[in-house]
């Protein structure tokens, strides 16, 4: 007899260079990848993949939904274990809504103004990791505990 996926978890992981690592049992994750975004549940098939710049969202088991900014890395499902390898996270609740709008409209000033490719892409990447963080903001529902 099959097992129902309902009952069944995925174990996630984020690793950040800019924090400890959270651990929770979620029934759910959507996440950004370089090909789109890819939702996973219980049962996925192995995958190694890279991270976007984006929102992620986690459904955990308590019926609790919390987003992240997440700025790229590497994403690795095996056996319902889902890792998240990343430069930094931030949850909806610790961001600094008024920060990250001064640090897009900075990068949108940026990119109006700068003549060199390199300058122009670096300002595209902050302008990316702002508007991602402040969609995180706007999407959360608050903090999770740390495990």
């Amino acid at each position: 007899m099959a097992e129902e996926t309902s009952d069944k978890t995925l174990k996630l992981e984020i690793c950040a260079l800019d924090r400890a690592g959270l651990k929770a049992e979620v029934k759910e994750v959507s996440v950004p990848t370089t090909l789109g975004t890819i939702t996973v549940l219980p049962g996925h098939a192995p995958l190694l993949i890279t991270l976007d710049i984006g929102v992620m969202t986690a459904n955990y088991v308590n019926g609790e939904r919390h987003v992240f900014a997440i700025n790229g890395g590497v994403l690795k499902i095996l056996n319902d274990e889902f890792l998240v390898l990343t430069d930094t996270v931030e949850m909806d609740a610790e961001i600094d809504i008024e920060r990250a709008e001064l640090a897009r409209k900075r990068a949108e000033e940026r990119i109006k103004e700068t003549a060199d490719q390199r300058d122009e892409a670096r300002a595209e990447a902050a302008l990316r990791r702002a508007a991602a963080r402040i969609r995180a903001h706007s999407l959360g529902t608050g903090s999770i505990n740390e495990r």
